[in-house]
């Protein structure tokens, strides 16, 4: 009777969507999207963005390299939001992209598959986005992961089952809202995640391999040449038996929210797909070649630390890319 009772009281409520951003970047320059041509195209992208550093840890550069597998026969037009300032066909590219203020252009034709390919170097806009920060001061060197985002949820008594489905279907790559069935009353509460990163590479002659999570990791200093890939957290999305009820449903909320923050990073220029998937690895390496610009002051605003001012060297600069780009449509 107990039990009836409880299940009578009980009710249905959504969770948090890994699919819904926490914050308004990335991706950066306003995402990517698909003009209407008459054709869904399903779209996978992958991009690799080099972030040039100066021995300081001060960014010097930031050049993203993109590439579009384009599936489904048809023509297209896909903008590419991201604060560009040259952008130039990768290796492989079927054919050149085109450039507008804030934006990479692709038109043309897909005869049934096509691979779109596009490295553009971008400006100092693109350096909130980035999820690594790197500090240097005397001997030891300093790596901050700055995904951390604090976000409104809420908390209650749960029942196990559709928790626990929820889960299952994140460890097997789905990614849709799940639900909870609550069995006392919500009360909001704030939730603070980061989007764990895998680093390897190397400082000096030291080999990285870790993952980084809210907490600083720091190492004798040295050149670096780092691969920071953002990816969520198994043992987040794995409870021990016993766990359920109230500890069950905050963990499957922050494992929403966590996979929401870690999509953001994986899609750092966006997929015009909104479907499609995405995936971004992010490479850190020492630049000697420029001084490095004046140091950026941090500032806090709602659990993420933003640049707030973006001071970029005045002398010579090594230049990626020149040229003028032509309007494609092949």
């Amino acid at each position: 009777m107990r039990l009836l009772l409880a299940l009578a009281a009980a009710h249905l409520v959504s969770l948090p969507s890994p699919l819904t951003p926490l914050t308004p970047a990335p991706p950066v320059g306003g995402g990517a999207h698909a003009s209407g041509e008459g054709v869904i195209h399903r779209v996978s992208a992958s991009t690799r963005v080099t972030v040039l550093v100066a021995p300081s840890g001060t960014p010097t550069a930031v050049r993203a390299t993109q590439r579009l597998d384009v599936r489904q026969a048809g023509d297209y037009v896909f903008v590419i939001g991201a604060p560009v300032r040259t952008v130039t066909a990768a290796p492989g590219s079927a054919a050149p992209p085109g450039r507008r203020t804030g934006a990479i252009l692709w038109a043309g034709f897909n005869p049934g598959r096509r691979t779109l390919a596009a490295s553009a170097d971008l400006d100092a806009s693109a350096l909130p986005s980035l999820p690594l920060r790197i500090d240097v001061h005397g001997s030891q060197l300093t790596l901050h992961n700055t995904t951390t985002v604090t976000t409104r949820a809420f908390t209650a008594d749960a029942r196990p089952d559709e928790l626990l489905a929820t889960l299952a279907a994140f460890r097997r790559g789905s990614y849709t809202a799940g639900t909870a069935l609550l069995t006392s009353d919500a009360k909001p509460v704030d939730v603070t995640v980061t989007a764990p990163l895998e680093v390897t590479g190397t400082i000096g002659r030291r080999h990285v391999d870790l993952i980084l999570g809210p907490l600083p990791a720091t190492f004798p200093a040295g050149d670096l040449r780092l691969s920071v890939r953002p990816a969520p957290s198994r043992a987040l999305l794995s409870p021990p038996a016993a766990e359920a009820g109230r500890a069950l449903l905050a963990r499957t909320v922050r494992a929403s929210l966590q996979l929401a923050l870690v999509r953001q990073y994986q899609a750092y220029l966006g997929n015009p797909d909104r479907t499609g998937p995405s995936s971004t690895s992010y490479v850190y390496v020492t630049d000697h070649r420029t001084a490095a610009p004046a140091a950026v002051p941090e500032t806090g605003g709602q659990g993420r630390n933003w640049w707030s001012t973006l001071l970029w060297i005045t002398g010579a600069v090594v230049v990626l890319g020149v040229g003028a780009v032509v309007w494609s449509r092949s």
